[in-house]
């Protein structure tokens, strides 16, 4: 799996793969969302001397990656996605940097996004001290408090259906 690591630590020692480039063009909808947005990204991508095979991220499939933007990323921006470059036999992969447009033209995310994010339970005001900590959310329909456990799940299920309504 893919770990997130910080930017301002050196690398470790020894062989690694080639950073690889992709260019990829999402809608300015998809800034800010609160759950990933996927985007087609091949897994031959060019390189010096011919194409490279990316490394595929235990969190994406195949030929597609899940991006989150800001809602203020900038058109042209670059996402560095490490360890997602290509692979390295005896070394470590290179990185994956997704040079990013924003298609400012496709402001306003389709009726199935828009009711996805109307779904989405938003957190309830804090309870009175009972000595529990326990987080309750409440649900833009009448019904039963969910935990946070459910909502997560739910939410992920989803992002999926939303997803693949997206690319179907």
């Amino acid at each position: 799996m893919t770990q997130l690591g910080s930017i301002f630590e050196p690398e470790a020692p020894g062989p690694r793969g080639r950073d690889l480039h992709a260019d990829v063009t999402v809608p300015a909808w998809a800034l800010g969302l609160p759950f990933p947005f996927e985007v087609r990204v091949p897994l031959d991508l060019a390189a010096e001397g011919g194409y490279a095979r990316r490394t595929v991220s235990s969190l994406d499939s195949d030929d597609r990656v899940r991006l989150s933007l800001p809602a203020g990323f900038p058109a042209g921006g670059v996402v560095r996605l490490r360890g997602q470059g290509e692979a390295l036999e005896g070394g470590r992969p290179g990185d994956l940097l997704v040079h990013v447009e924003v298609d400012r033209r496709r402001a306003e995310p389709p009726p199935e996004v828009k009711l996805a994010l109307a779904a989405m339970p938003t957190p309830a005001p804090p309870a009175e001290a009972d000595g529990g900590a326990a987080v309750t959310y409440r649900l833009p329909v009448q019904g039963p408090s969910l935990d946070a456990n459910t909502l997560t799940w739910m939410a992920a299920l989803l992002a999926l259906v939303a997803a693949a309504m997206m690319f179907a």
